[in-house]
């Protein structure tokens, strides 16, 4: 909620997209703040669902902010919701780090495949992702693996950078955009009004140029959320702040020379152990 960039985009969509008489299913809806923003815009009748017990929390705010009348409350899994009527907007703020790793998306696409009348319109109603390289020796040697070319106590902890690069693991963080050393690669473009549980994970390659002589030391991935027609919700270094920031996956430092282009192998999968995580295979081919 105190993510203003987040927050206010989000107003703005509903803005936009809620028109009086329309009825409005938010799913995930925390402490409500979606469902009366859609209340406040015109909706005849919000119904949010969430399965936690800020459901009890969310009930005080909406009867404190007089829209008991118009906003419904229930508390459980929104994959068996089934409404006895078709909405007109469903709303859902679902999207964690690098958009899917908080693994919301499925019980959405539930909600939309049995609530969202034909005509009706997801907000988000689109989600790109998107990487580029980094040169940032900040955030490879003081947050990421190069933390161990340093000696600890005059004692040699170098062979833990290979292991802690093959460990894998992102950091969220704030990524400057001064660091990004190349353009930016799109890698998944997500309808929601069509989307399938699988489509989020995709696999491919593709082609970074590199925009000046740098040193990668990994890559940064985030994601723009088409919010309505008119609001874009872009979590890029060039923007401002966001809870979500960047992500960012450290590489073995490679240099590289203006022009010069990294092809970049990328495979997203689901994670099979834990479920809110996000599996992602990044390679580069030797050149």
């Amino acid at each position: 909620v105190s993510d203003r960039w987040r927050t206010e985009a989000f107003a703005r969509a509903i803005q936009e997209v809620v028109q009086s008489g329309h009825r409005v299913l938010d799913v995930g809806t925390g402490t409500g703040l979606l469902a009366m923003l859609s209340a406040k815009a015109g909706a005849a009748g919000v119904t949010g669902i969430d399965q936690s017990d800020i459901i009890e929390t969310a009930a005080k705010l909406v009867k404190a902010n007089d829209l008991k009348d118009r906003v419904r409350l229930l508390r459980g899994p929104a994959a068996d919701l089934q409404l006895d009527h078709k909405v007109d907007v469903l709303v859902s703020e679902w999207l964690g780090h690098f958009a899917f790793v908080e693994a919301m998306l499925d019980d959405v696409i539930d909600a939309r495949d049995k609530n969202l009348a034909p005509d009706g319109v997801m907000l988000p109603s689109n989600v790109q992702l998107c990487l580029a390289a980094v040169d940032d020796a900040v955030l490879y040697h003081q947050h990421g693996p190069g933390f161990w070319r340093k000696d600890v106590l005059g004692l040699d902890y170098r062979m833990l950078e290979d292991r802690e690069l093959a460990q894998g693991r992102a950091t969220p963080g704030r990524v400057e955009a001064a660091s990004l050393c190349s353009d930016t690669a799109q890698i998944l473009d997500l309808d929601l009004k069509t989307a399938d549980k699988d489509d989020p994970f995709v696999h491919g390659t593709c082609t970074l140029t590199a925009q000046r002589d740098a040193l990668i030391t990994g890559f940064a991935g985030w994601f723009v959320a088409q919010l309505s027609p008119g609001v874009v919700l872009d979590t890029s270094p060039d923007e401002p702040e966001t809870h979500w920031s960047q992500s960012f996956f450290p590489f073995h430092p490679r240099a590289v020379k203006k022009g010069e282009t990294i092809e970049l192998r990328y495979e997203l999968n689901r994670d099979e152990v834990e479920p809110r995580h996000l599996d992602v295979t990044l390679g580069v081919d030797d050149q």
